[in-house]
């Protein structure tokens, strides 16, 4: 049967082509066990490893009053955000690059179900230390021992995951993206919805904020192990050992077919792709400088008027700037599948990317709260505007950056599967690079007010 298909192949010249018509004879003429996915059981599980794939960064950032509360009367108080961004993006970034450098070693396999564990843990962890008396210093360093460990475990997460999907029909890759774009919605609506239910007072107390934290990290927890759970049953469903082992078959077969297939260097595709490079580094570079680090230090211009409500206390309007971003990260990240909002030439994503630089000043003029005499004035003193700034802030995160993403496999000069398949890598790590150096470059905007 193979044998019929080998002239074809030898035509087109493509071991792209002969994997997929491979991969299509073998569906089209099996009617083994596992054809559908059931119940759309691996879908949905894929999803979850969507929302649990970015929990902890989202958890550890959207946690700002209750670590504040921790962190009282050590040198970390108002720079805690700045630490936690820093040393998860440099661990998460690292990690990567070791994880790069033994695939292409071809000595690394990782199971997801060893980090989705460990993540499990931690949020269990983390629960049981709100009902604690531990704070200070010594609960500073034992946080950023558990953020470096998530940003490790993050990165095996990420790579066992998006291998995997990759070998699965398209809409689970789309999946796990989904579940990314909601996973900061679900974490910042839980923040909310946990300080209100939590204490009805004006002020919140100090067990009023440590309830709000436990009941967002016990959500984590649930979810995390859900995902866990769901590692644990997908394996043995149908449809994905189907899908696991046709990848293998149009391997093997492929291997044994005569097409030349020259090596492909990593630096060849960067030239070819430099400035879409530069575009999603540099959106992540402007959003991690200024949030959370920045952005959450902003209150609101009523929190000390007699006649404001509970939305103005710091606890729930720092909690809503993190709904309304996250929220609009998702929706800048579903505008490109309306053609009214896809522009996929390259000097205009740079154009957007670039032009994102005015939110610098912009945010450092609002209402910040530090300690000390401000070296800035504040000329906006309005919620209204402040809240404006962070939707379009937001929107245009999650909106360029997955039209830069979606544009680099279809580039004239990226031809290839393997070329394809490797500015994918390219593109992902320069999103990693952008949050580390944004990450650091914090500490110089929190400088700057």
């Amino acid at each position: 049967m193979l044998d019929s298909l080998k002239p074809k192949f030898l035509r087109k010249d493509s071991s792209d082509e002969a994997a997929q018509l491979l991969a299509e004879r073998s569906f089209a003429h099996s009617d083994d066990e596992g054809h559908h996915d059931k119940y759309k059981m691996v879908y949905w599980v894929y999803f979850i490893y969507g929302i649990a794939m970015l929990l902890p960064w989202n958890v550890f950032i959207t946690a700002s009053e209750y670590f504040a509360k921790r962190f009282a009367s050590t040198p970390y108080e108002e720079t805690f955000q700045n630490y936690f961004s820093t040393y998860f993006t440099i661990t998460n970034l690292f990690t990567f690059a070791l994880i790069l450098f033994l695939q292409n070693k071809s000595v690394f396999s990782i199971n997801s179900f060893i980090p989705i564990f460990l993540n499990t843990l931690i949020f269990g962890i983390l629960a049981v230390t709100v009902e604690t008396d531990i704070e200070g210093t010594g609960y500073f360093w034992f946080i950023m021992a558990l953020i470096v460990l998530t940003g490790g475990t993050t990165s095996f997460f990420q790579n066992s995951v998006f291998s995997e999907a990759s070998q699965l029909p398209p809409m689970y890759m789309q999946a796990v993206l989904s579940g990314q774009g909601i996973a900061g919605v679900i974490v910042a609506v839980s923040s909310i919805l946990s300080a209100i239910a939590a204490n009805s007072d004006d002020v919140p107390d100090e067990s009023t904020i440590s309830r709000s934290a436990f009941l967002y990290f016990l959500s984590a927890f649930i979810i995390t192990a859900a995902a866990l759970v769901g590692r644990l049953v997908v394996v043995k469903l149908p449809f994905y050992r189907r899908q696991m082992n046709i990848k293998t078959f149009v391997q093997e077969e492929i291997e044994e077919l005569p097409v030349n297939q020259e090596p492909v260097k990593v630096l060849d595709v960067v030239r070819k792709s430099y400035s879409l490079i530069y575009t999603v580094g540099y959106i992540f570079i402007i959003t991690l400088m200024l949030f959370p680090s920045i952005t959450s230090l902003i209150k609101s211009v009523k929190r000390n008027s007699i006649e404001s409500g509970r939305f103005f206390d710091d606890d729930i309007f720092v909690a809503f700037h993190f709904l309304l971003f996250n929220v609009g990260d998702w929706v800048g990240r579903m505008m490109p599948i309306s053609s009214y909002f896809q522009i996929f030439q390259t000097k205009y994503l740079v154009l957007l990317s670039t032009a994102r630089t005015v939110f610098i000043p912009l945010f450092l003029v609002c209402n910040v709260i530090v300690s000390g005499e401000r070296k800035l004035p504040v000329l906006i003193g309005n919620d209204v505007v402040y809240f404006f700034l962070i939707w379009i802030f937001a929107v245009t995160n999650g909106w360029i950056c997955s039209l830069a993403m979606m544009s680099a496999p279809q580039l004239k000069t990226i031809k290839s599967g393997i070329e394809k398949s490797m500015v994918g890598s390219v593109m992902s790590f320069s999103l990693i690079v952008g949050l580390a150096i944004g990450g650091s470059l914090s500490f110089i905007a929190r400088w700057m007010v």
